[in-house]
């Protein structure tokens, strides 16, 4: 609490004070009052009205005193904090093809990828994410936004069919990426997950060439266990088992990601490759991108000043209209 019109303190007390002296000194002249009637002075000096002078009196003071607090303006000081954070915008594109439905992370990759994703888009604060996902060609999935709620339900409605042309454009996925973060001023960044090897569209290293040029950073996961994961089928019973090749005899693997290229990208663009054998590793990798992308914090403090004065105002004018009613009856008792 705190008063605003401190200035006014002095001149308000001796205001205060002058305006108790005067009621002394009525208090003394009326203790030497002569009445002409001794009927009136019985009336005066009855127990109603000898005390009802004392109430009176203590009543105005008090009025006073809460109308002296009104005009010094009391305030209530809340402290309150405002957080400005430079966000970041941040598009993660995704692969989908065929290739993500290896069981070596579990479920299978993409289900493994969109979970962690998910837990990844709660983390965050203040920042941006879009959502690319590719195959055979790319799409935007979703734009950029700060809901988060609509980010993973878009996530969640992610299949492998939301593409229907199989295939690894990983740079198609990072134009399509680019050009949803072109028009951003803030601090942009591509989180590429795949698992393959580029084989349809435009040439990866080409394409982060435009994302140096655009000044946009890229980090690259690829996921897969090492040697690649098996390929299974669901047979005529339901039951899942390898796919053996016809020829040769050998059980088909799907193809491990192109660490080269990925790592390159990374590399040219100014972020980090990492490799996700399982899903505690890509969760950590998430994780690891988070924090290097975290941005500062500027916390700014001040006060913030509430007026309270209203309720001492209306306490004072109330008191002083009640003493004002009660003196008018004990007038009129005296003299009627």
């Amino acid at each position: 609490m705190r008063f605003a019109n401190l200035n006014l303190l002095f001149p308000v007390v001796i205001l205060g004070l002058i305006f108790l002296i005067s009621i002394i000194y009525n208090y003394i002249r009326l203790k030497k009052i002569r009445f002409s009637n001794f009927n009136m002075l019985q009336k005066a000096s009855s127990g109603f009205n000898s005390g009802i002078i004392y109430i009176l009196d203590f009543l105005k003071i008090v009025g006073i005193i809460f109308l002296i607090i009104a005009l010094l303006r009391p305030q209530e000081v809340k402290r309150e904090t405002q957080e400005n954070i430079k966000g970041i915008d941040i598009i993660i594109a995704l692969d989908i093809s065929g290739s993500m439905q290896a069981e070596d992370l579990k479920p299978n990759r993409l289900e493994a990828a969109k979970e962690v994703i998910r837990k990844f888009v709660s983390g965050l604060s203040g920042d941006r994410v879009g959502l690319v996902i590719f195959a055979g060609a790319s799409f935007m999935q979703c734009p950029l936004t700060t809901d988060y709620a609509i980010i993973k339900s878009f996530i969640n409605q992610i299949e492998f069919q939301t593409i229907r042309i199989d295939g690894t454009a990983m740079g198609d996925g990072i134009i399509t990426s680019i050009n949803r973060l072109e028009s951003s001023g803030s601090s942009r960044v591509i989180i590429l997950t795949t698992d393959g090897v580029n084989n349809r569209g435009f040439s990866p290293l080409e394409a982060a060439k435009a994302a140096i040029h655009k000044g946009i950073k890229i980090y690259t996961i690829g996921i897969g266990k090492k040697g690649g994961a098996p390929m299974m089928q669901l047979g005529w019973d339901g039951v899942k088992r390898p796919v053996i090749d016809r020829y040769t005899g050998q059980q088909l693997k799907w193809e491990e990601p192109d660490e080269k290229t990925l790592t390159q990208i990374a590399d040219m663009t100014g972020g980090k490759y990492f490799r996700a054998t399982d899903e505690k590793t890509l969760k950590e990798i998430y994780e690891i991108i988070g924090k290097m992308e975290k941005q500062d914090i500027k916390v700014k403090s001040y006060n913030r000043y509430v007026d309270k004065f209203q309720f001492f105002l209306w306490v004072g004018v109330i008191i002083l209209i009640f003493v004002f009613l009660l003196e008018v009856f004990k007038f009129f008792r005296v003299f009627v």
